[in-house]
């Protein structure tokens, strides 16, 4: 049995990670942002590249030598590939998870850092029809190759995503692809995600377990 600390939407702090764990999977919204946000990305990128850089030290003390999963979210403008070659040459072990399944210690995991179109400003924006190559890769993958834990940046629709607002946030496309284009018996045990920081909790969804560790952490075994 594994236990996976699963935490999210940090941006940019480093909460001490509590409790017995293996490994420690992220699911996005892990940089912090600077004043380009708005206006300049490549900027911006080099802000969180410059960022990263100066917090190894911090980072390895925060993971305590266990390696580190992450999917990345709409606030992280660093290439996620770039960002995982940086910690594995400084010596954390570290996995993107974007797009493919990744194997650790018998755990199969895939990543999904797509989020609902908000404005245009932020990364991982997609539209329904942008969305659609993700959601057609995500399904096809699942549905050959049996997934453990999917690490998304959002939720699912209605799932652990009412906002203050008392608006669901979470994606439909994702919601639809769990509900009608993967088969039940290809359904992940686990999905993690994020986002909607107010609505962070447990819960079960069609016999998955959700995990929404938005500015906070858990412990799941598994």
């Amino acid at each position: 049995m594994a236990r996976i600390c699963h935490v999210s939407d940090t941006h940019g702090f480093f909460p001490k990670l509590l409790g017995k764990f293996d490994m420690v999977v992220h699911s996005g919204d892990f940089f912090p942002n600077s004043q380009f946000v708005w206006s300049n990305k490549v900027r911006e990128m080099e802000f969180q590249y410059q960022w990263l850089e100066s917090k190894i030290p911090v980072m390895k003390e925060w993971l305590q030598n266990h390696p580190f999963l992450f999917t990345l979210g709409n606030h992280d403008f660093l290439s996620a590939e770039f960002m995982a070659q940086i910690l594995n040459a400084a010596g954390i072990k570290s996995f993107c998870l974007h797009d493919k399944i990744t194997n650790l210690d018998g755990i199969n995991f895939y990543g999904f850092p797509y989020i609902p179109n908000i404005n245009g400003v932020w990364n991982y924006e997609r539209s329904l029809d942008q969305m659609v190559p993700h959601i057609d890769l995500l399904s096809e993958t699942l549905n050959q190759t049996y997934v453990d834990v999917l690490v998304s940046h959002p939720p699912p629709y209605k799932c652990l995503d009412l906002s203050n607002g008392n608006e669901f946030l979470g994606s439909t496309a994702l919601s639809n692809a769990l509900d009608f284009k993967i088969a039940q018996e290809m359904l992940p045990s686990v999905i993690m995600f994020g986002h909607i920081h107010e609505a962070q909790g447990v819960s079960m969804r069609n016999g998955m377990l959700c995990s929404n560790a938005a500015t906070t952490q858990r412990i799941i075994e598994l």
